[in-house]
């Protein structure tokens, strides 16, 4: 989807990096991207679907710090949530801004647009958010290239060394 939209091509999006990793741990290295996924699942009533949490404004360069966790994000409305953040800076975005710039100010409360905070980002983002009952949406239900319902399995000693 980012590739049909040229996203890679926008040189006001080059600097930002979105790391997602189905696993919690941090060999996805999502806890420093300027927008992070890490798995988990979650539920309606009985039915679980495959599920991230993200964070936001995490860098690794002179100013390096920890994403900020801002919210829960059902696995098939990742893409929807990443390209209306993306639609939010275009909109909102100073004149030389970038992504992680923009990011940056609103993970530290210093914007001045129509998004000021984490918070306020949460707020615009979380109707994107909200999961379908299972009888109107079964594939919400399975993770991507899985014909079953999503449902965790923890093995012996997963991710140790």
């Amino acid at each position: 989807k980012f590739l049909e939209l040229k996203l890679d091509e926008d040189d006001d999006l080059r600097d930002a990096t979105i790391k997602i990793s189905g696993c919690p741990n941090s060999c996805g290295q999502h806890e420093i991207a300027t927008i992070g996924f890490f798995g988990g699942g979650a539920r309606v009533g009985k039915d679980m679907y495959p599920n991230y949490s993200m964070s936001l404004g995490g860098r690794f360069d002179d100013k390096a710090m920890l994403g900020v966790t801002c919210l829960r994000v059902p696995v098939k409305r990742t893409i929807p949530v990443i390209l209306k953040i993306i639609e939010l800076f275009k909109k909102n975005k100073q004149s030389d801004d970038t992504l992680s710039r923009w990011v940056d100010r609103i993970v530290h409360g210093n914007e001045s647009s129509g998004i000021k905070s984490v918070n306020e980002m949460k707020r615009v983002l979380s109707p994107l958010v909200i999961p379908p009952s299972k009888s109107d949406d079964p594939d919400f239900y399975s993770d991507y290239g899985s014909d079953t319902s999503y449902h965790t399995i923890t093995g012996k000693g997963e991710c140790a060394a």
